[in-house]
């Protein structure tokens, strides 16, 4: 007997396409008696009903390994023999359809997650609802530790008026400086003005007149010279004729002397301001129009700076009014976040995703981190099914086929799904579960929740229609079994169970097509598998023994 309690063939055929059947009980050996137990105490008589229920369910248990293993392992049971009468099943035309059955969790199509946004990573939890609490939106879930900010706030609202108050300041100076250099230019323009005009008036008043008021006295005095010399020549011949007396013809030679000085002296003087004065005066004037046109351009550019100069300090001011007011926003907006709210209706749920770590468990009291979640809130309406499909299926997949979806909280209750999006690549989540298969995500709606209390995390069982092949030749899954990359099937004949090569196609989880060996109506064992093991494992063993005696028998080198 096999260490499993399964029967061994002791007379299996050596071809490769059929075989007479291994299970004759006249070929197999007989099975080691059951031990007997004894010594056991006597029991308190109890109600029959317990024994009923037992009894009960040990035949529900004989009938199922008779059907799945067939009557050839109970022949007490069927009255015969395996090859009299196996458990058959038939080979016919039908509709077949394929899908792919896997199991995954339940989540919300649409989940809000309440991130904590503030800065820093010592953020203390000081208010938390239950969780499992239904909030409605807006309402409060969570607060933060708000005292430090709150200090922020008002040491930056002192900086921001402080700040405002430098804009005024500078905005007057930059007005007191603009107005201080307009006068100061004004008053160039006119000092430089009065230069130009006393320049003018001197060159073409003052020394025109002059000149011309001593060109005149020169004449004067010059007609006074000449009036002098002629009656000075007329009292000397009036002297000699004996009319005038010497006494008189001095004083008049002395006014002869004295007009002609004076002529002199008027013509010296003319020279003077004609050659050095007018030189001197129009010299100075117009250094005074020099001066008067630098003060002018000095005063133009100070004010240019002294403006420019107030005005780059109110600008400095406005823009650190603008820094230290953004700074004051930020602490505000930083106050704000201290509270959590609900962004949709739905029920809390914390986001302890390291549940292992004690010391990140979201809860009172506990401090998180910046962008750290504390908690989710999934809409119980709308609910989807998240599974991983084998790489050797994913190919079968696509968006909008419909999917048989079963959650084991509502076993009596089918939902009927949709299937939403298949990722592109393999989950990389869990790599050290995955023992090196590949899996894609794939997400399945459930289209209706039935009235159904459908929450996140419960367990379902997804079956994905992916096609349906029309009118092929079918028979049951356990009609076929492979070994070696063969696909065989034992056929009921009027000399007993015969073993057949077929060539399979598609299948699902209780068909399979079979595209070429069989015919319809063709009845087949439905347990290939255990047949095929219990055949080819005798098959190899004597292949494996008869490799060894040959290997024995070989003469050793010298």
């Amino acid at each position: 007997m096999h260490p499993k309690g399964e029967w061994i063939p002791t007379n299996p055929s050596q071809d490769g396409t059929q075989a007479t059947d291994p299970f004759n009980p006249s070929l197999l050996q007989p099975a080691s008696p059951a031990p007997l137990v004894v010594g056991r105490p006597p029991r308190r008589r109890r109600s029959p009903l317990p024994r009923r229920l037992a009894g009960l369910a040990l035949g529900l248990c004989v009938v199922g390994a008779a059907a799945y293993l067939g009557p050839s392992y109970f022949p007490a049971i069927s009255g015969g023999s395996s090859i009299e009468k196996p458990l058959l099943g038939q080979a016919a035309h039908a509709e077949l359809q394929i899908t792919v059955t896997e199991r995954g969790n339940v989540e919300s199509r649409i989940t809000v997650d309440g991130i904590c946004e503030l800065n820093g990573h010592q953020n203390k939890i000081v208010y938390l609802v239950p969780e499992g609490t239904k909030v409605k939106k807006g309402e409060v879930v969570c607060k933060f530790d708000d005292g430090e900010i709150q200090k922020n706030v008002a040491q930056q609202d002192i900086k921001v008026k402080q700040a405002n108050s430098k804009i005024e300041t500078t905005k007057q100076e930059m007005e007191i400086q603009r107005n201080k250099g307009e006068s100061d230019i004004i008053a160039a323009t006119v000092e430089l003005t009065l230069a130009k005009l006393d320049l003018e008036k001197y060159t073409e008043g003052d020394y025109k007149a002059e000149t011309t008021k001593q060109q005149g006295d020169i004449e004067l005095k010059r007609k006074d010279f000449e009036e002098a010399k002629n009656k000075f020549k007329q009292y000397n011949e009036l002297m000699k004729k004996g009319f005038k007396a010497p006494e008189q013809v001095r004083i008049q030679e002395a006014d002869v002397a004295r007009a002609r000085f004076m002529q002199t002296s008027a013509e010296l003087e003319l020279a003077v301001k004609q050659k050095y004065d007018y030189k001197r005066k129009t010299t100075e004037f117009q250094s005074k129009v020099a001066q008067g046109d630098s003060k002018l351009a000095q005063a133009k550019a100070t004010a240019k700076a002294q403006v420019s100069k107030a005005a780059s300090e109110y600008e400095a001011a406005t823009a650190t009014y603008d820094i230290e007011l953004q700074q004051l926003k930020e602490f505000e907006k930083q106050k704000a976040l201290t509270v959590l709210k609900a962004g949709q209706d739905g029920i809390v749920a914390y986001a302890n995703d390291r549940y292992w770590d004690e010391s990140s468990r979201v809860r009172e009291g506990a401090t998180v981190y910046s962008r750290q979640k504390i908690f989710s809130l999934p809409d119980m309406s709308k609910m989807q099914v998240k599974v991983n499909i084998h790489e050797s299926l994913v190919k079968k997949i696509k968006a909008g086929q419909k999917a048989e979806i079963r959650i084991d909280a509502f076993p009596n209750v089918l939902f009927i799904g949709t299937v939403k999006s298949v990722s592109q690549l393999a989950d990389s989540t869990r790599p050290w579960l995955s023992n090196g298969v590949k899996e894609y995500p794939t997400v399945v709606d459930v289209d209706d929740l039935a009235g159904q209390e459908v929450k996140p995390g419960m367990t379902a069982e997804v079956k994905i229609l992916v096609g349906a092949l029309q009118d092929v030749l079918c028979v049951p899954i356990q009609a076929v079994a492979e070994h070696k990359g063969e696909f065989f099937a034992y056929v009921n004949t009027p000399t007993g169970i015969q073993r057949k090569k077929v060539k399979v196609g598609e299948s699902n989880e209780t068909h399979i097509q079979v595209v070429d060996g069989l015919e319809p109506g063709d009845q087949v064992a439905l347990n290939a598998r255990k047949r095929i093991a219990a055949e080819f494992q005798v098959v190899e063993g004597k292949e494996a023994d008869a490799a060894k005696s040959s290997a024995g028998a070989a003469p050793q080198p010298k």
